[in-house]
């Protein structure tokens, strides 16, 4: 890297552990599976990524949960058959897999990510919601309940307000308020909802003082210059230079899970960056030698809303959102997936990071180096991973602090 090494501004939150009061984190080993299943879902979180960057907005923040998407599409996968099983299955990188293994990978990875860190707040939960004259099949719920500790909720159609209101609530409490609203209103066709949500909150290994944050200059992708709130501290750094670009590892609390920032080098942005990603070596960075180093981040906090069909059709899951071609018939002969609904939160300042994550699908009845200085100063990419199994709990583009 250059001398002087330039960060952009990023955060990217979120991991899966429960708070508790004592303890000192564990060290994960997952099973052959379970370490491919983890492979899978990075890969597919990436592809989304940047499917989804290719049609948004260049001048807006994005972030997105590639495990809570995980999570709630492989719900989806215990309902469905032949082809629909088989395109989703692709999309999310896990051909080859029986559905029984995929179910207990995902419970296994979970499991090892509660109470992995003792200092780092984590919270995954799952949940069905479905009309009570729609009747979902027996092993469909049973298998959710099992593998993703699914609670199962049924809700009267001809009171839709309280329904939209009780998922909404659940929503909002299993991520500390964060994300409020994940339904707006029922339509008729919908018979039911699988919803996850995801809560992360971990402290920087080493604070930054608030009383070292100042306004300097940060630089868009689009060439506009501003001055933003950004951090002025020390930390214990890893980084990694690319061609186009310079990954720094930044370790919140025990070091379990870090945010790892992409930053360009002077001529890219960060669509350059975006198909270079999926290539990250995690392992790499993991066997690196840390170097305490001064570090600028600029503050940022914000919302992302994503409708998933489209991106989740460019990425080959077509028949489940066709309702002639759809099927579901291990949940019920007569649905299709109507709507994949993304929500997330990010919050990044002086403390750490707090993140958070919502995923709705909803099914619609058919027919009937040592010394230099860091500086996070421009456009730039992040990603919030679980240090020992590699998962990626966040991914995302911030484009202005500000915004």
């Amino acid at each position: 890297m250059k001398n002087t090494i330039i960060l952009f501004s990023v955060l990217f939150l979120t991991v899966l552990v429960y708070s508790c009061n004592n303890g000192t984190p564990t060290d994960i080993e997952l099973d052959l599976k379970s370490t491919q299943l983890v492979e899978a879902n990075n890969t597919f979180g990436f592809n989304l990524f940047e499917t989804i960057i290719e049609t948004e907005d260049a001048n807006k923040n994005v972030m997105i949960s590639p495990l809570s998407v995980s999570q709630a599409l492989s719900m989806a996968l215990n309902g469905a058959a032949e082809n629909t099983l088989m395109e989703m299955q692709s999309a999310l990188d896990f051909e080859g897999f029986p559905i029984d293994e995929i179910n207990s990978s995902n419970l296994s990875l979970s499991n090892a990510l509660y109470n992995h860190d003792p200092k780092v707040e984590l919270n995954i939960a799952n949940s069905i919601w479905y009309r009570n004259d729609f009747a979902p099949k027996e092993d469909f719920i049973s298998n959710n309940k099992t593998y993703y500790k699914a609670e199962v909720e049924s809700y009267d159609p001809l009171k839709p307000d309280l329904a939209v209101d009780n998922m909404n609530k659940w929503v909002s409490k299993n991520t500390n308020k964060k994300i409020k609203k994940i339904i707006n209103q029922l339509n008729t066709d919908d018979v039911l909802f699988l919803i996850n949500a995801i809560y992360f909150k971990a402290e920087w290994q080493t604070k930054f003082e608030k009383s070292d944050t100042r306004n300097e200059k940060f630089t868009c992708d689009d060439g506009t210059e501003k001055e933003l709130e950004t951090m002025i501290g020390e930390a214990n750094l890893t980084y990694k230079n690319e061609e186009k670009y310079a990954a720094i590892k930044i370790p919140y609390a025990s070091g379990k899970f870090n945010i790892i920032i992409y930053l360009p080098e002077e001529g890219y942005t960060t669509s350059d960056l975006i198909p270079e990603l999926v290539n990250t070596d995690f392992d790499y960075l993991k066997e690196m030698n840390t170097s305490k180093m001064d570090i600028w981040l600029p503050k940022f906090e914000f919302e992302y809303e994503n409708k998933l069909n489209p991106s989740l059709k460019e990425m080959e899951i077509n028949d489940a959102f066709d309702p002639l071609k759809a099927n579901f018939s291990n949940l019920h002969n007569d649905v299709y997936i109507s709507e994949v609904l993304h929500k997330t939160y990010i919050k990044t300042d002086e403390e750490g990071s707090e993140a958070a994550a919502a995923t709705k699908v909803s099914f619609g009845v058919t027919s009937v180096g040592p010394g230099q200085v860091v500086k996070i100063n421009r456009s730039f990419l992040f990603a919030i991973v679980e240090e020992d199994t590699n998962a990626i709990l966040f991914i995302g583009r911030v484009f202005d602090p500000s915004i």
